[in-house]
């Protein structure tokens, strides 16, 4: 019967997807028509309606990287689409009142100049990262601060590899923290473009004094794979696993619940571990943020939401999430969610700029 369900689910989905794609047809057709022909119209008909479909096709041809993730890219453009469109039909029904017309010419114009510039501001944000530093007190004895560098939601693979981690090792070099921990999705759901570009031979490049650390997120799907992958780099994977970084600080990695189905109860986790001494809990989901901030930890570092990533999503992720983005601190526990340093699918931010953490944690 749940087979069912989901049978029907996706097929419900699907339509709903294909009705939004051939509106949005239908008002891209109305603004073109006044400037080209017939003929030109339907040879974009096809190209758009292939270009809507192109990473749906990929997927279930099984093509893989890049091709899928390059089908990606029409996402964004589909969900700025939709936002343009609802824009452009409230704007035309209110000018209607007052007697004014939208005409196509000025639609068209509207449209190309809030997707060139959602364009734009998506390209920047997602490859021109920023340092966001934070400096936070606990209750208990830390012999000397120590400067955690938090990162999350890498995801190599086709549009985001070797460049972008050259600049992380510049950032890592200029702000000398003590560690660094990868909270998750460091693969974009496969490794094919990593191998292929050679990625790990610059990841290994990432260093610290007192090392560099990472747990699994729902994107490393392969996760025990990447796990054996990751480790010749010299990053130690904290799956399930607690490491002290100092005599005062100890640093628990959990699996992710999406693909470890085994993965321990937090406080089975923290049986383990002497939580007398600074915690640092490093879970790549926020999802839990109220129970843990009920559990003798100190500090949280997640990923996962990119804080929506692609506008209006964001407000999408804010309700679901105690803590979509930022920094908060609950219950005298402190935690972060970062918006990841970088994206899934579609090569573009337009919700937070890409970032890494430097967290700064001093003891009474």
């Amino acid at each position: 019967m749940s087979n069912w369900k989901a049978i029907v689910a996706f097929v419900g989905v699907a339509v709903f997807y294909e009705v939004l794609v051939l509106l949005l047809w239908f008002g891209l057709k109305w603004m073109l028509t006044p400037f080209i022909s017939p003929k030109v119209r339907l040879v974009l008909g096809i190209l758009f309606f292939i270009f809507a479909n192109f990473s749906i096709l990929a997927y279930m041809l099984r093509l893989g990287a890049p091709w899928v993730n390059y089908g990606n890219t029409w996402y964004f453009y589909f969900l700025n689409g939709v936002v343009i469109a609802v824009i452009l039909l409230v704007s035309k029904l209110v000018l209607k009142l007052f007697n004014f017309n939208l005409s196509q010419g000025i639609s068209l114009g509207i449209t190309g100049i809030f997707l060139v510039g959602m364009t734009a501001l998506g390209l920047y944000w997602a490859y021109s990262p920023i340092v966001k530093s934070e400096t936070i007190k606990v209750d208990k004895k830390i012999e000397k601060p120590i400067k955690i560098a938090m990162v999350s939601d890498l995801h190599l693979g086709t549009f985001f590899g070797n460049g972008q981690l050259e600049k992380l090792n510049k950032i890592i070099e200029e702000e000398k923290p003590d560690a660094i921990v990868i909270a998750g999705d460091i693969m974009d759901d496969d490794m094919v473009m990593y191998k292929k570009r050679n990625m790990g031979e610059t990841l290994s490049k990432l260093s610290a004094p007192l090392g560099v650390y990472a747990t699994m997120g729902n994107h490393d799907r392969a996760a025990q794979e990447i796990v054996e992958e990751i480790s010749k780099t010299g990053i130690k994977p904290l799956f399930d696993e607690s490491v002290n970084l100092t005599d005062d600080v100890i640093l628990v990695g959990r699996k992710d619940r999406s693909v470890s189905k085994n993965r321990l109860a937090t406080e089975d986790l923290l049986k383990n571990v002497d939580t007398s001494k600074t915690t640092v809990l490093v879970d790549h989901q926020p999802d839990a943020i109220d129970h843990h901030s009920t559990l003798p930890i100190d500090v949280q570092l997640s990923g996962h939401t990119h804080r929506g990533q692609i506008w209006p999503i964001n407000y999408i992720t804010d309700r679901i999430y105690t803590l979509d983005h930022g920094y908060a601190k609950i219950n005298n526990k402190h935690f972060f969610t970062s918006s990841g340093y970088g994206f899934w699918g579609p090569p573009f931010k337009t919700t937070a700029q890409s970032e890494v953490w430097m967290i700064t944690i001093e003891g009474k």
